[in-house]
């Protein structure tokens, strides 16, 4: 009896401390993804870094704070903002953000990129969805690793849900999940939920820095209508129009145009323009990782869009963007990535055709690039870095480290530039002296010339008539000497 009680709370001892060691694994597996930091190289062109909490201090220390990097010509112009990550389950939108930083220059204006809006959302993946929390990407001299999020803030950082949402102030009833979605809680409220309040920071930067044109980047499923789409707001529709028949009339890709409805609350192309003076555009891009009928979730599908069940959907004509043998039934990361930096230079091309006081030039990579070359062709190695260059995209402050090295080389080496100049006085001089130096010298025949003629002076002690002959020769003479001193 005693042994048969020892044995059951054997038993009981072992599965818990099993379920202890499961609930350790699982735990970690957690904390790793909520403090997962991403690392970015940036570009030279890299002026500053700010935070949402400079424009909200009441987001400081929480994982609603995330950093804006700021990359300002010093020539006059307009501005631009480039959001990724407003639902982080869209990775391509983030990678493009952090490849657009890595490479970006900018001839003209400043440069805003927001490349995680909503951080919270970052730190989880989708729940009951079995997504894998992380994507690799091959490069020459490694792999880099970015994050797969979920589409809503975290529950840790907002809990919990009402059973129905009504957004601020237009007053539209909602689905109850979205007071979690950053892109329903536009335009935001300093005393509202956490995510109300990101989305208020951000509303309050557009505001503040007064942007002229923001691009808030998406990814989309195949079968949903707006897939490969810019939404405009009405201030931006002909920008986006134009971008729209530029990129498909010239088949650079397919890409087209939807005006954002007026009855649509809570979104950043219906809100940010009503609410600010700034140009909203959206874009959609393919994204096959979230359509419903898809087998197995996984990395792979995440890189390269294949899927054997969404290729039935293709081959009847259901999905709204190309899904067939043409394009390998596939959307690579690099195609999605390529799409959105392309798809944002179009819109800058545009820009000062309507408002030429608002230009921005800048470059980075583009579609053809990306599709060429990959993504990791375009990401730098962070432990080879200038250390100045390297960022990691986490909600706790920091600040600007500062221009990388090779800028303050140039500034060092301008008093040699200079030097040329300094010497330009002394290379005068001879210059300055060859007169002085002559001017004896062309006297001096004149000088000697009577002294030459002192011995005909002497003659005329003997004969009286050749010293008169003498004397009236010495004017002949003398005539050629005044000339020489002329010349």
């Amino acid at each position: 009896m005693t042994e048969s009680k020892n044995t059951k709370i054997s038993v009981k001892l072992l599965c818990l401390a099993l379920a202890l060691v499961l609930a350790a694994v699982a735990g970690y597996s957690f904390y790793d993804q909520r403090h997962y930091k991403e690392t970015v190289v940036v570009s030279d062109a890299l002026t500053d870094v700010r935070w949402l909490s400079d424009y909200v201090p009441e987001l400081e220390g929480t994982f609603g704070d995330t950093p804006i990097f700021v990359f300002d010509s010093g020539v006059e112009g307009g501005s631009l903002l480039y959001c990724g990550g407003t639902h982080p389950y869209e990775p391509a939108t983030s990678l493009s953000a952090f490849i657009m930083m890595e490479n970006i220059q900018v001839e003209k204006g400043v440069v805003y990129v927001i490349p995680q809006c909503s951080f919270s959302a970052t730190t989880l993946g989708v729940q009951g969805n079995a997504y894998p929390p992380y994507f690799t990407i091959e490069t020459e001299w490694g792999e880099q690793k970015y994050k797969i999020g979920e589409r809503n803030t975290n529950p840790l950082d907002q809990w919990p849900d009402n059973f129905t949402y009504i957004n601020y102030p237009s007053g539209q009833s909602q689905a109850y999940n979205d007071l979690r979605n950053l892109n329903r809680c536009y335009p935001g409220r300093l005393d509202g939920t956490f995510t109300e309040r990101v989305a208020y920071a951000i509303m309050e930067f557009i505001r503040t820095e007064e942007i002229d044109i923001s691009i808030d980047s998406h990814e989309a499923s195949i079968m949903y209508p707006v897939v490969g789409t810019y939404v405009a707001h009405q201030n931006a529709e002909n920008i986006a129009m134009m971008a729209s028949m530029d990129l498909t009339g010239n088949g650079i890709f397919d890409m087209k145009y939807e005006a954002s409805p007026n009855s649509l609350k809570g979104f950043t192309h219906r809100e940010w323009g009503d609410y600010s003076d700034t140009l909203a555009i959206l874009m959609e891009t393919p994204e096959p990782f979230i359509d419903r009928i898809v087998g197995p979730i996984t990395e792979d599908l995440m890189m390269t869009g294949q899927d054997l069940f969404l290729s039935f959907a293709g081959d009847k004509g259901l999905t709204y963007v190309e899904y067939s043998e043409e394009n390998n039934y596939s959307w690579p990361m690099e195609v999605r990535v390529g799409r959105h930096l392309t798809g944002a230079a179009k819109c800058l091309e545009y820009l000062p055709m309507f408002y030429p006081e608002k230009e921005v030039i800048a470059t980075w990579p583009s579609y053809d690039e990306l599709v060429e070359q990959g993504c990791g062709a375009f990401l730098h190695d962070p432990s080879t870095a200038d250390p100045n260059q390297v960022y990691e995209i986490y909600c706790e402050r920091y600040e600007y480290k500062g221009p990388i090295a090779s800028k303050e080389e140039p500034a060092a080496e301008e008093p040699a530039a200079e030097e040329p100049a300094v010497e330009e006085p002394v290379a005068e001089e001879p210059a300055a002296e060859e007169p002085a130096v002559e001017e004896p010298v062309a006297e001096e025949p004149a000088a000697e010339e009577p002294a030459a003629e002192e011995p005909a002076a002497e003659e005329p002690a003997a004969e009286e008539p050749v010293a008169e002959e003498s004397a009236a020769e010495e004017p002949a003479a003398e005539e050629p000497a005044a000339e020489e001193a002329a010349a």
